[in-house]
């Protein structure tokens, strides 16, 4: 056996421990209707409080004090193009290793059917914001 095959097992198992899982509440706005999110290292899973939209899961990546966060909806248009839709959030962890804002950018474009690919015929610039999450816990 190799002598850093040991080493290496260890660093594995303690970056598990090490991640963790926050449960925070946002406020109410109205875009989201307020709710509450689960961040943990490799996703965020936003509930909100209106009763009729579903949750929302999304893959992220921490670097840092900062996570970027990011889901893609496709849909077919009428005309046989496509038009996309994406969610990115930023989030700002504290110094004590808490979340502490999300910023949110929602951009789309729709594409039109040009031979056997694409043209993206309109995009959609993201309006965005930045709201405080409080209550945070590890879950």
């Amino acid at each position: 056996m190799n002598l850093i095959t040991p080493s290496v097992l260890l660093f594995l198992f303690a970056s598990a421990a090490q991640s963790e899982a926050w449960k925070c509440s946002v406020p109410y706005d109205e875009v989201n209707g307020g709710g509450t999110v689960t961040i943990e290292d490799e996703r965020l899973v936003f509930v909100s409080d209106w009763p009729h939209r579903m949750p929302e899961i999304l893959k992220c990546i921490k670097v840092g004090h900062t996570s970027e966060c990011m889901n893609a909806k496709l849909t077919s248009t009428k005309s046989g193009g496509a038009s996309v839709f994406l969610k990115l959030y930023t989030i700002v962890w504290k110094a004590d290793g808490a979340p502490g804002t999300i910023t949110t950018r929602q951009p789309s474009a729709i594409f039109k059917s040009q031979d056997q690919s694409y043209e993206m015929i309109e995009s959609f610039p993201a309006s965005g914001y930045t709201f405080p999450v409080t209550d945070c816990m590890v879950d």
